[in-house]
């Protein structure tokens, strides 16, 4: 399953990436992220989502040139009872440059059991919403 919803931003994609490739200032302009804690390695963080679970994600991929930032879950966590696992999760935000505006990306690839892909594609789609929405609200929609 894959989901992603892009918005342009009225300022400009160096200053939006600067923002966005903070790894762990997510917590600001994310709403579904209480807390986010630097992990035992680098490029690795605690997230605490405001749904009660945590998990432990990592830098998969970080391209200054191309603006593009791509992150996934660490392998083998402890999922907690009642909450789904994810399998191979991987989250990408791109800022490219839209006549002189930031036109920022964010995809979310998950493969999830059958069974609860219409729960998952609500949930991860209201948490990409709600992350460019974070992101208009910091900068302004264009």
């Amino acid at each position: 399953m894959e989901l992603s919803q892009s918005v342009k931003l009225n300022a400009s994609a160096a200053d939006v990436w600067s923002y966005v490739s903070d790894f762990y200032n997510y917590a600001e302009w994310q709403p579904h992220i209480a807390s986010i804690e630097r992990g035992e390695k680098e490029g690795e963080r605690v997230v605490h989502m405001k749904r009660g679970n945590t998990i432990l994600d990592r830098v998969v991929q970080r391209d200054e040139a191309g603006r593009k930032l791509s992150y996934g879950l660490v392998p083998g966590q402890v999922t907690p009872p009642g909450v789904p696992k994810l399998e191979d999760m991987l989250a990408t935000f791109v800022v490219a440059d839209a006549g002189g505006k930031a036109q920022v990306s964010y995809t979310i690839s998950v493969t999830v059991p059958e069974e609860i892909r219409p729960m998952a594609e609500k949930g991860i789609g209201a948490d990409i919403s709600g992350a460019l929405q974070g992101l208009k609200d910091r900068f302004g929609e264009v």
